[in-house]
């Protein structure tokens, strides 16, 4: 007995739409999956690049660190160099000065220049010669000048002649 005018069809399990979600929802999921393993992996580089960055930067303190440490060991050097050229361009000064201030009847032998003090070694026709054309000029320069006479053979006299500028603080340097 039949009681259908058509053949049956045989009826699928899940239908075409279910299908479709499912196909859908799987290729989300593969879709999810390797969007997080992408995820992962970037942030496993982007560590590995914190830790790269971090050192390098720990490397470049370090060399800024050294470069002040010369920087400031130039600028210490060139402080010195200006000091020294400054005291060597007063002391050519200075030196000239004394040179322009000894008149030709005295003749230096020696000259001995401390920081405070200068030493003159040499020789006078007379003690008032030199009293008067050398001694008064230094004796305004120096707060004390001193000088002793010895009669030479030829009847001039050698003379030594101490003077000696007291510092700033009172005391005799």
């Amino acid at each position: 007995m039949k009681y259908s005018f058509i053949t049956p069809r045989q009826k699928n399990f899940f239908s075409l739409f279910t299908k479709l979600w499912v196909s859908f929802i799987a290729l989300m999921v593969i879709f999810m999956l390797t969007f997080n393993f992408y995820i992962s992996v970037e942030a496993k580089s982007f560590k590995q690049g914190v830790v790269e960055l971090t050192s390098a930067r720990e490397e470049l303190e370090n060399k800024i660190d050294k470069d002040d440490e010369e920087i400031s060991l130039i600028l210490r050097q060139k402080a010195l160099c200006e000091e020294i050229f400054s005291n060597n361009t007063l002391l050519k000064e200075s030196m000239k000065n004394l040179f322009d201030l000894v008149p030709d009847q005295i003749t230096l032998k020696k000259v001995e220049m401390e920081r405070n003090s200068l030493i003159l070694y040499g020789v006078a026709p007379t003690q008032d010669t030199f009293n008067f054309l050398l001694a008064a000029p230094l004796k305004s320069i120096f707060h004390t000048s001193n000088t002793t006479f010895y009669l030479t053979e030829e009847g001039w006299y050698n003379f030594v002649s101490i003077n000696k500028i007291v510092g700033t603080d009172g005391i005799r340097e």
